[in-house]
């Protein structure tokens, strides 16, 4: 079966289907300590990420990307049971999480990028 550009397969056109970046990694974390905690380098995986979906669970963390998570408002607070998605976003570095309180905290999610 051949599929011609701008047909359908199924409910979904080719263009649709399409992605445009080369490089995806899924990632999942859960603290053990109060200290920051690199959750990944990105330039370990791609040479920059353009996307990425998150979910924090268990208990809230700061979140920082590109840098060390800092338990103040230089790094992003995501409240336990909530998530985030970015896209055109530019990290090459580190993605790190905090502790905001007493527990450990667990962030789920994956990245795109070249």
């Amino acid at each position: 079966m051949s599929i011609q550009s701008g047909s359908t397969y199924g409910l979904r056109s080719i263009m649709d289907l399409s992605q445009p970046y080369t490089a995806f990694k899924p990632f999942s974390l859960t603290t053990s300590s109060e200290d920051a905690t690199t959750v990944l380098t990105v330039s370990d995986y791609m040479e920059e990420a353009h996307r990425i979906t998150l979910v924090v669970d268990k208990n809230d963390l700061y979140i920082s990307f590109n840098g060390t998570a800092t338990a103040d408002e230089s790094s992003m607070l995501l409240p336990s049971g909530t998530g985030y998605t970015e896209t055109d976003i530019s990290i090459t570095g580190d993605i790190s999480v905090i502790r905001a309180n007493q527990g450990n905290g667990r962030i789920i999610g994956a990245i795109w990028g070249r």
